[in-house]
């Protein structure tokens, strides 16, 4: 009988707690200008103000998608290897639908941009609004992570 006085206590305790809680201090505005078009979840750049969860998402959302640009760009340098010269986005789609269908939806989803013909020297393709916010990149034959500001001289903007 002891215990169930003591757990409803411990009920009444916690209610209370909860009801009076306490203040939020309030925290500061953060002045920095938002992207002019709406980001979506293609993107997994940091955004900010998205909160710790979903900044904490996006990490792991961005650890995968650089799996997934590093296995794309081996895929393109094989291709390469085996042509002598850098595939088209046609070429690479038609190789991926036999050995990379996953990446294959990312580049049909739009996550996934790459220009119509590959340069070994120049941008093999990008994520998704990183020209706006940053993203994922692979340029040269590097996989990496770029500012906004870095894809527009990329991309030639």
């Amino acid at each position: 009988m002891k215990s169930h006085s003591s757990l409803a206590w411990l009920l009444v305790c916690g209610c209370i707690t909860v009801a009076c809680g306490c203040k939020k201090v309030a925290q500061p505005t953060d002045n920095t200008p938002s992207p002019t078009t709406p980001v979506d979840d293609r993107n997994t750049n940091y955004r900010p103000g998205g909160g710790a969860l979903k900044n904490t998402v996006q990490a792991g959302k961005r650890s995968a998608a650089m799996h997934d640009y590093e296995q794309l760009k081996t895929i393109i340098f094989a291709m390469e290897l085996d042509s002598n010269r850098m595939p088209t986005k046609d070429e690479v789609r038609t190789e991926l639908t036999s050995n990379g269908k996953n990446l294959l939806k990312l580049i049909d989803g739009g996550a996934i941009i790459m220009p119509t013909q590959l340069k070994k020297d120049g941008l093999w393709f990008y994520e998704v609004d990183a020209e706006k916010v940053g993203g994922i990149v692979v340029f040269q034959g590097n996989v990496s992570r770029a500012t906004a500001e870095e894809m527009k001289t990329y991309l030639g903007q």
